[in-house]
């Protein structure tokens, strides 16, 4: 017991014991030398300088291991720990009493010492130098059982002339966050370019349905009107064959009239109008889709550009119609006057969608039927701005979550169903990158409004896109 005692002393080389004893000895045996006064004297103070220097060197030594970020650990041959420095103690929250004589085993989250032993191979490769130095990733476990991510290397140490172990490691919890955060915003990257490219895809295929779209509807129209004047001669030549029947060879108006029964000539006179009108709406909805793909996927230039508000807010509710059309009723009320506005249109489309399905949204999580529920759209022109409101029926937003509403990564939708960029996403464009505003209206059970407030001028510090028109009361004058 003495000597393994006296081998861990050896081992604790950043808090070294004080060897007073051997010193003591020593002292004794200078003493007794056949020696003058004099040079007993200048041997002992030679003795005590060289004992300054080596306190002073070891606490040194123990300043600049105490100093680095990195726990230190010296590990004897049976795999305990004999010293330590001061991060080791913070990193595995643990006293020096704690942490001496403690199985190194216990940092580990992984019991059957797998990395360990892994560590102790590489360990080996070292000292024979056909391995380089090199940390190893792993879960490390504090003394109060908290885990945490860490890098750790063993090497080789020779303190006693019997193997011991360095254990060197650090706590990487805070680079793995921001590696996750890294890899989530390299894929919402990935994501934003899919999507641009789709937008690219979906313009081009708007494009081109467009053209057949085209003739097609001229074509219906062309039938439609077609229709009414051969009708007109069909009903002029039935009753000028009704008149002149008696005129006609025996039985000829009879077998005409029984093949217009068979035909059911007066169900196609009255259906075949319908189809054909029919068909025009439906053509003519397409033909709305499409020309607002168009100018929803365009891409827009570095520049803000003069911006119809009300056409974007009607192209966009077509955009995202199938998602809200289960949910609500759309109900649209836009000043006719509006002026064009200065905008990123791109962006400002993807405010106001953001804002429509979110809305659609919270009227599925009420519960409400598609007769219950209502989307409110509203545009306002207020002095030198122009005002849009979105309203919706829906939960409203709870008072806990209403300051942290427009936070990155903030969300109260179930998982994979929202990102909690959209609304964060929206504030930026809004507050930012246009100089407006951006804030709502909530009460539960009731539903929520948002509003934004466009400058009808740029105010982001950037040459006016828009100018206003001169005053034609001052020009005249």
């Amino acid at each position: 017991m003495t000597d393994k005692r006296h081998n861990d002393d050896h081992l604790k080389v950043i808090h070294p014991a004080s060897d007073s004893a051997g010193t003591d000895d020593l002292l004794d045996a200078i003493n007794q030398l056949d020696v003058s006064p004099e040079a007993l004297k200048q041997i002992h103070a030679l003795l005590n300088e060289q004992k300054k220097r080596e306190t002073e060197a070891n606490q040194r030594l123990k300043t600049i291991l105490n100093s680095v970020v990195e726990g230190i650990l010296v590990i004897d041959g049976a795999g305990m720990i004999c010293d330590c420095n001061e991060s080791a103690l913070n990193l595995l929250r643990g006293t020096m009493t704690d942490m001496l004589g403690l199985s190194v085993d216990a940092l580990f989250v992984d019991r059957k010492s797998t990395v360990r032993h892994k560590l102790l191979n590489r360990c080996i490769n070292i000292s024979s130098g056909t391995l380089r130095y090199d940390y190893t990733e792993t879960m490390g476990q504090r003394l109060d059982g908290d885990t945490f991510p860490m890098e750790i290397t063993v090497s080789p140490a020779n303190f006693t002339g019997e193997m011991s172990y360095l254990y060197i490691f650090r706590d990487i919890t805070r680079r793995k966050q921001a590696e996750e955060s890294q890899q989530k915003l390299e894929g919402e990257l990935r994501e934003a370019l899919k999507l641009e490219a789709i937008g690219h895809l979906a313009g081009g295929i708007a494009h081109e349905i467009n053209t057949p779209s085209q003739y097609i509807r001229d074509n219906l129209k062309f039938l439609n009107d077609g229709y009414g004047a051969l009708s007109r001669i069909l009903g002029l030549a039935l009753q000028t064959l009704w008149q002149n029947r008696d005129r006609l060879p025996e039985n000829t108006f009879n077998n005409f009239a029984r093949k217009m029964r068979d035909a059911d000539l007066e169900f196609l006179l009255d259906e075949i109008p319908h189809a054909t009108q029919q068909s025009l709406d439906g053509i003519n909805q397409v033909a709305r889709i499409v020309l607002s793909m168009k100018e929803f996927s365009h891409p827009g230039g570095a520049e803000k550009t003069a911006t119809d508000i009300n056409r974007v807010l009607s192209n966009v509710t077509v955009i995202s119609r199938n998602e809200w059309k289960h949910y609500a009723q759309l109900v649209e009320n836009y000043e006719p006057e509006l002026p064009h506005i200065p905008c990123h249109i791109n962006e400002i489309n993807q405010v106001f969608l953001n804002l429509i399905v979110n809305a659609a949204q919270a009227i599925d999580a009420a519960g409400r039927s598609p007769e219950e529920g209502e989307i409110k759209i509203k545009t306002t022109f207020l002095d030198d701005s122009v005002l849009i409101s979105i309203s919706d029926n829906g939960t409203g937003i709870a008072k806990e979550n209403r300051s942290k509403i427009f936070n990155p990564f903030f969300t109260t939708k179930e998982v994979g169903k929202g990102t909690g960029q959209g609304l964060a996403i929206t504030h930026d464009i809004v507050q930012i990158k246009h100089g407006g505003r951006i804030w709502f209206e909530t009460e539960m059970g009731k539903g929520t409004t948002f509003h934004v407030l466009l400058p009808a001028e740029d105010r982001t510090g950037k040459p006016d896109a828009v100018k206003k028109a001169p005053d034609k009361k001052k020009k005249n004058a």
